[in-house]
């Protein structure tokens, strides 16, 4: 195993550089370096002949999953926009009643989920809290709050989605 304190020291500033030039936020490049190494930690191989490109291929990928789990996120949303759009030329009773249905979807759906995603799910929407408050509350990282609301919105919206051709091919 390498000395995961040495490079860390001496490479975890240009990692978090380089991350920060990408992502145009501080406070992302400071989540995915520290992702990187607890990655490198967790499954990395017992000599690394080159770290600078080993550390990159790890960050890479990370930025890759983040931007795929931003992307299912923004077309979760875009949908419960669009099942929504109609309701303000409907009756009261009608827009009552869709959102009563949608509520018990959301709930049917949010049972399907772990517990700690779903709860940082109910916290954020329902509560209103930040990720670090969630995060302080359910004792992990920001980084895992992120994550644990980017899972809820993929999962809801691929559950939608597949009721939705269901619906379309019957």
């Amino acid at each position: 195993m390498p000395d995961i304190g040495l490079l860390y020291h001496e490479h975890h500033g240009w990692l978090f550089n380089w991350l920060r030039r990408k992502l145009l936020s501080p406070q992302d490049a400071a989540d995915l370096s520290h992702d990187t190494f607890v990655r490198l930690i967790t499954g990395g191989p017992a000599r690394i002949h080159e770290p600078r490109a080993y550390l990159l291929v790890i960050a890479s990928r990370l930025l890759i999953n983040r931007n795929q789990r931003q992307r299912i996120e923004r077309e979760a949303l875009y949908s419960v926009a669009v099942l929504l759009e109609g309701t303000d030329r409907r009756g009261p009773e009608q827009v009552a009643g869709a959102r009563d249905l949608l509520s018990r979807v959301l709930h049917l759906l949010l049972e399907e989920l772990p517990d700690k995603p779903r709860r940082a799910f109910l916290m954020a929407r329902l509560e209103g809290l930040s990720y670090r408050a969630i995060g302080e509350r359910l004792a992990v990282s920001e980084s895992s709050v992120k994550q644990y609301l980017a899972r809820c919105l993929a999962h809801c919206h691929w559950r939608l989605h597949d009721a939705l051709e269901q619906g379309a091919g019957q």
